[in-house]
């Protein structure tokens, strides 16, 4: 990767994101990371786009994402579906206005939420500006929605997001295959000492663990497994894990999550995207519990497809079980999924986005 001297302007970088899924702005604090270890003089603003560009809504408009989540997951499978068929971002001439301050000095503009292409790309346009766009694609499987006219480059998690970008007509030299970025943590390589015996159960930033208890229940009453839930932020989950499990190591919201993925010898988890590539890169064996939100659906496909981990189509206790003993009492089997997430991580190009920006395609 190319060395920059010291002497040199400093790099003003942009990276918008949004909260909608922890995910998204998890990506854009690694992508930070990744600009800070390339450019140490750096200035790089990670920005909420919401919050931003629609400061007296952002509020109300994220309760409603989560509600949907929650609650009524096939109203959002539907809504991303039709969002898809018609790409683009909402009340874009507010959104421009506002934009002329933001983008006012910077160098670079990261996204890693699709909407946030759609209003750069508009912004490009009706301005005029050069201003590089780069987007990170968070998921194995996308929409027209991440397909932004004036999009520079485009950061793929992995050779099936490729195929659906060529697909839509985007420049193959404007792709770089890399991964989901996942923070500096979880980068560390080494050997780490797993015996078979440590689950780690988590569900993303909201804490969101559908079908966790039954699993509890069977793990915990046997004494030789260790397991730990990470609850997030959700504080009455937390609560009621250590007050219904007492055997179980129930943490909240932590930033070791790396640590504890490293000690893990399986995660059950859902398939967000990131929490895929984090664990990847520890090398931590996935069971992913039956997924419902459409992305997280083409996140378990490529689990399976690529035999980084089992997916439970069903939500079926038993099963689930049954499932997890198997995998716990199979050290070869999870060996297996540990070279094959090691064969994975090695197929990926550098995911910084300063190595293109100074030679991009005219």
């Amino acid at each position: 990767m190319r060395q920059f001297p010291a002497t040199q302007k400093p790099l003003h970088v942009l990276v918008l994101t949004g909260r909608f899924g922890m995910g998204h702005c998890a990506a854009a604090e690694a992508v930070r990371q990744e600009i800070l270890l390339a450019r140490t003089d750096a200035c790089v603003r990670v920005v909420d786009v919401m919050d931003e560009l629609f400061p007296r809504a952002a509020a109300r408009i994220y309760q409603a994402f989560g509600l949907l989540v929650r609650r009524f997951a096939g109203v959002y499978n539907l809504i991303n579906r039709l969002t898809g068929l018609r790409a683009g971002a909402p009340l874009k001439g507010p959104a421009i206005r506002r934009l002329d301050s933001l983008l006012s000095g910077m160098d670079l503009v990261v996204t890693t939420l699709p909407v946030c292409s759609q209003y750069i790309s508009a912004y490009k346009r009706q301005r005029g500006s050069r201003i590089p766009l780069y987007t990170y694609v968070t998921d194995v499987t996308l929409h027209d929605e991440w397909i932004a006219p004036e999009t520079d480059r485009y950061f793929a998690a992995c050779d099936e997001a490729r195929q659906a970008l060529l697909a839509r007509g985007v420049d193959p030299a404007r792709i770089t295959v890399c991964g989901v970025p996942v923070r500096q943590p979880f980068r560390r390589t080494g050997v780490f000492s797993r015996d078979g015996k440590h689950v780690l159960l988590m569900g993303g930033g909201l804490g969101l663990i559908p079908g966790g208890d039954g699993l509890l229940r069977a793990l915990a009453c046997r004494p030789e497994f260790r397991v730990t839930v990470i609850a997030g932020r959700n504080d009455a989950l937390l609560r009621r894990l250590r007050a219904e499990f007492p055997q179980v190591e129930a943490v909240g919201y932590t930033e070791r999550v790396d640590e504890y993925m490293r000690q893990a010898d399986l995660v059950i988890t859902k398939s967000g995207g990131v929490t895929t590539f984090e664990a990847i890169h520890t090398l931590t064996p996935l069971y992913v519990l039956k997924p419902f939100l459409v992305q997280e659906v083409g996140n378990a496909r490529y689990i399976e497809s690529n035999g980084l981990g089992w997916v439970s189509w069903r939500s079926d206790s038993e099963v689930m079980v049954n499932d997890v003993l198997t995998l716990l009492r199979s050290p070869r089997l999870l060996a297996q999924m540990r070279r094959n997430m090691r064969a994975v991580r090695g197929s990926w190009a550098p995911s910084s986005p300063i190595g293109y920006l100074t030679a991009e395609p005219a």
